[in-house]
Order: C-alpha cells, then sequence, then structure tokens
C-alpha cells in the first residue's frame, strides 16, 4: 500500500511538472500565432487596400477562384466557368454548398452587389481600380455612368456573368487575390453599417475562417468556418494575430514560442545571427519600397529636384551597411521576374532609370540640378520632412538623412509613425516625403504600373499624365504582346521623367519565422496563406 501511495504521489509529481511545461506556450493541435503588424486598418474585402491587409482577406473570404497549396490558380465559389470565344464574356457557376459563416447560401447576387459598392464612388474603395478591367467600371468610377451599367449581372442565383472591355489572359488570376472581387453580403451592410466588419457577431465572411474574437491593438482570433465546403483540408484550426508593430517585441515572442511568423521586418543588429539561426524568412516578392514624394509641395514641383533626390540615394548603401541582406537595388518602378512579351525579364530589357553602380557621377549630376534650381550646395534649401514607420525603415531613412547632408547640403528630418498615421497624411497630401510600397496583385508589369493610374486612389504624389495613362490603356486593349509591352515600357518611361518617386530596393522583406512554422504558403503577390500551416513537434 505504501509503495502504491509513493507510485501515485511520483506520477501525480510528473503529471504537475508537465502541465506546468507545457502552459509557458499552451497551443492546442493545430493552433498557431502569427503577426501581420499593427491594427487593420478595415477588415472590409471592399475597402481594404494594403499587401498586408490582403492576408486578412484570404482567410475570411474566397472569391469566384481561390490558390491552392501549390500556389496554382483553382475553382474557388465558382466550381467551373466559360469564356465566350472573343474572351470578354465570362460566365461562372457557383458551388451549390458554398455557405456563408451563417449558413446562408453563397449566391450571384452577393458577388454582383460587391462589385457594384466597389465601384460606387460614394463607397470611396480604395482599390476600385482593380475593376477597370469589367466593362463600364472606368466611367462608373469617374462619375460618369450609373453604377447600374456596370456589366456583372447575377442570371440565377448560381450563375454569375461578368463582360469585360477587353480580353485580359489574367483576369481569373487576378479575381483570386483582389479583395474588391469578394463577396459581401448587402443585408448585413445595410443592417450594421460600417461596423459591420468590427465585431466576430456581425462579421459573416464565406472563407476558410470565421472571427471568433477581437480585441483592439491586442488580438484577432481566426478559427474554421464550419460551413467552408473545404473545410476539412485545414490544417491551422485556430490562427491568432497578435497586433504589434514593434520587431523586438515580435522577436521576444518568437523566441518564447509564443509566436510562429511576423511580417515585422527583423531587428536590423539581429538579423545577421537570426539568419544562422533560420528564423529569417527572405521571399521575392512583386514588390518595392519607395519614397513617395508631394510633388505638388513647395520646392518639389521642381522636376530637377526631386531627380536631384532620387539621384543622391545610394541604393547599394543601403543594402551593403543598413538592410546587410541580398536585396536588389532599385533603379526603377517595375520589379523583376515579371515577364515581358518574349519571355524575358520586363526589368532585364528595360534596364534601369537611374545608374546605380556608379553613385559618384549620380551625386555629381544631382549636385548640378540643385545648383540649377538655385540651390548650390544646398544654400536656402528648405527642411523636408520624412515620414516613416519604426524600426527597419527609419535606419534607412536615418541613412538617406546623412546621404543629402553630406552630398547635397540639405536637411531632412525624420517623422516615425505607425503606417496608418504615414498614410493619412499621404491622403490629405501634408507630407514631403514618405516612405512607402507597392506589391502587383497580379504576375503583370501592369499591376506595378497601376499605381499611378488615373484612378487609382493609391497615388498621392500629384503626378497626372494623358499620355501615361493612354498607353496603359491601349496595353489593356491590344491583343499584340510586343505592343503591348512597348507601351507599358513607355509608360515607365514617362514616369521616371516626371520622378514622382524615389525607388530604394525591391521587395524581399526579412520576415521573421519560427523554424518549427510549417506548411505556409508565401507567393511573390505578398498575400501568404496559413491554411496549411503547423508547428513542428
Amino acid at each position: 500500500m505504501k509503495n502504491l501511495l509513493i507510485l501515485i504521489t511520483l506520477f501525480l509529481l510528473v503529471f504537475v511538472s508537465c502541465d506546468n511545461q507545457k502552459s509557458k506556450n499552451s497551443f492546442k493541435e493545430g493552433e498557431i500565432s502569427i503577426n501581420l503588424g499593427g491594427e487593420p486598418r478595415t477588415l472590409d474585402p471592399t475597402l481594404n487596400s494594403l499587401s498586408f491587409g490582403s492576408i486578412y482577406m484570404i482567410h475570411f473570404f474566397e472569391g469566384l477562384t481561390k490558390r491552392d497549396i501549390k500556389d496554382n490558380v483553382v475553382p474557388g465559389m465558382a466550381e467551373s466557368w466559360d469564356i465566350s470565344k472573343d474572351g470578354l464574356k465570362y460566365t461562372f457557376h457557383l458551388r451549390t454548398n458554398a455557405k456563408w459563416s451563417d449558413g446562408k447560401s453563397v449566391i450571384a447576387s452577393d458577388f454582383e452587389y460587391a462589385l457594384k459598392r466597389a465601384a460606387n464612388p460614394k463607397t470611396a474603395a480604395t482599390y476600385s481600380h482593380m475593376l477597370n478591367v469589367i466593362k463600364n467600371a472606368r466611367l462608373i468610377i469617374s462619375g460618369k455612368a450609373e453604377v447600374e451599367t456596370l456589366q456583372v449581372k447575377a442570371l440565377d442565383d448560381y450563375t454569375l456573368e461578368i463582360i469585360l472591355e477587353n480580353p485580359t489572359p489574367y483576369f481569373l488570376e487576378y479575381i483570386s487575390v483582389s479583395s474588391p472581387y469578394f463577396p459581401v453580403r448587402k443585408d448585413i451592410i445595410e443592417t450594421y453599417g460600417d461596423n459591420w466588419s468590427r465585431n466576430p457577431e456581425t462579421y459573416i465572411v464565406n472563407g476558410p475562417y470565421i472571427m471568433t474574437e477581437r480585441k483592439q491593438d491586442e488580438k484577432i482570433v481566426m478559427e474554421v468556418n464550419s460551413n467552408y465546403y473545404d473545410k476539412d483540408y485545414i490544417v491551422a484550426e485556430k490562427i491568432n494575430i497578435l497586433i504589434m508593430d514593434d520587431s523586438n517585441t515580435a522577436l521576444a515572442a518568437m523566441k518564447n514560442g509564443d509566436l510562429q511568423f511576423s511580417v515585422i521586418e527583423a531587428p536590423m543588429g539581429e538579423i545577421p545571427s537570426l539568419m544562422k539561426e533560420n528564423y529569417i524568412l527572405q521571399e521575392p516578392a512583386y514588390g518595392i519600397y519607395f519614397l513617395e514624394i508631394n510633388s505638388q509641395k513647395g520646392v518639389l514641383t521642381n522636376k530637377n529636384i526631386r531627380k536631384a533626390l532620387s539621384l543622391a540615394f545610394d541604393r547599394n548603401y543601403i543594402i551593403s551597411n543598413v538592410t546587410k541582406m541580398n536585396q536588389i537595388p532599385a533603379g526603377a518602378f517595375v520589379s523583376p521576374n515579371l515577364k515581358d512579351y518574349d519571355g524575358k525579364d520586363f526589368r532585364a530589357n528595360g534596364g534601369n532609370y537611374i545608374d546605380i553602380d556608379n553613385y559618384q557621377n549620380n551625386v555629381k549630376e544631382a549636385k548640378k540640378l540643385m545648383a540649377d534650381a538655385g540651390y548650390p550646395n544646398g544654400e536656402n534649401f528648405p527642411v523636408l520632412e520624412i515620414r516613416t514607420t519604426h524600426g527597419y525603415f527609419t535606419l534607412i531613412c536615418e541613412a538617406t538623412q546623412d546621404m543629402y547632408r553630406s552630398n547635397l547640403g540639405i536637411d531632412i528630418l525624420i517623422k516615425s509613425e505607425e503606417y496608418n498615421a504615414t498614410y493619412q497624411a499621404m491622403i490629405q497630401k501634408d507630407y514631403d516625403l514618405a516612405r512607402t510600397g507597392w506589391t502587383a496583385d497580379f504576375s503583370d508589369p501592369m499591376a506595378m504600373l497601376n499605381f499611378f493610374s488615373k484612378t487609382s486612389a493609391v497615388n498621392h504624389t500629384g503626378f497626372e499624365s494623358e499620355e501615361f495613362n493612354n498607353l496603359l490603356e491601349f496595353a489593356s486593349k491590344t491583343q499584340n504582346q510586343k505592343e503591348r509591352m512597348e507601351a507599358l515600357h513607355k509608360a515607365e518611361d514617362i514616369l521616371f521623367d516626371y520622378m514622382p518617386v524615389i525607388p530604394i530596393i525591391y521587395r524581399m522583406d526579412p520576415f521573421m519565422i519560427s523554424p518549427k512554422l510549417k506548411g505556409a504558403i508565401f507567393n511573390p503577390l505578398g498575400r501568404y496563406k496559413f491554411n496549411y500551416a503547423y508547428i513542428e513537434k
């Protein structure tokens, strides 16, 4: 009896010890924690305009098409579709077993409502230009036609017809990740207004996950949508999205086992050691980081000053001495790895607009441009301000500050803040220079150049060019691929003659990732998918 009591006591001690060990990061099977930056500006797919915001969207919603585990475009809410011989009419046949999270069927009119809502100027959807491929969308967005003329029509509950302005070979890829193409419920939005996407109780979705908890500036919790038709293939049953925008905080959480992935760039000083420990993910993206210039403000209205600022920016120094990573300096806007008409790289064919390997010559030219503009050696030049996010990009801006002071004799102030504050300042044109970025929504050079189109709501530089817009419009219509790409090259030429931006580096972010996180999908469009992610034991 005494021996039995001793064995029971030992068993209880071991059990309690194991339980205490487990509670440090008490993840259940099928549960992961990730970070997508600070508090999301919106969870409404129609209003989303950020690439990291799009990660939320593809987990909460699903479009007519989607991407599979190998990142191929496959049927989503539409189980099949027909395309007319002229490539203009798409007839989508929806799944009859597709449900909203409240159990109601997903029907064609949900898509019709969502697309017309996105096109409506009253909605002020930042990404409304993504609808430009649909017939009449441009006219509606610019206020020259009624919303009801948008060529999207629910033929019946499970058949949706979309007519395009011109044949668009990338359309099925485009709608797999572009959140304005995701369905939303008219009855929910009309009942709850702007608040519909802020609370788990009213956030009715059709994707693989539902929102089960939301604490402002703390976390958003996703769990598998029991009404999702493909739920049996989901691995990550629960995804905790921890709200944070400080790299050191994110790193500490990851080292402690409380976080498996973060879009926050790793602390600069920690990157070499983190790379050795496999805590760094560097995935090339169809994207770019740059300084946006307010070309309608003060001295920055002078094109030569804008060019001088770009020439005096040493991209190779940034990579060698600040980021210290395997990145590509940006001498243009369209990123590498997007194809030209001949199958070669569009960027390689087009070359750079800034000779990034002859910095001293660039500085000489920049000094001459400044002198010609009336500011020799920076004399009487006003102090400019760069707005940027904290951490990684603040260090880049500090290096920029030194470059401009030592080479041009001008002073730059740095304002570090959350990105939402920078974005609002850009909208209001309350900035001189602002660090921002752009990621393509589909694998085509036009997806990069669309940032500057006349219907773009994200271009706050003041750049406007009728010739540029005509070239983009021609490229969207022609079926001659050589002429199409030539038009896009010419459009980029016009862009860099005006110089509304200072390219920094092409996107290859030093994201932090736990070596134990497996199964996540990272694609060059920046739409990272965690449906199949798990923590390796």
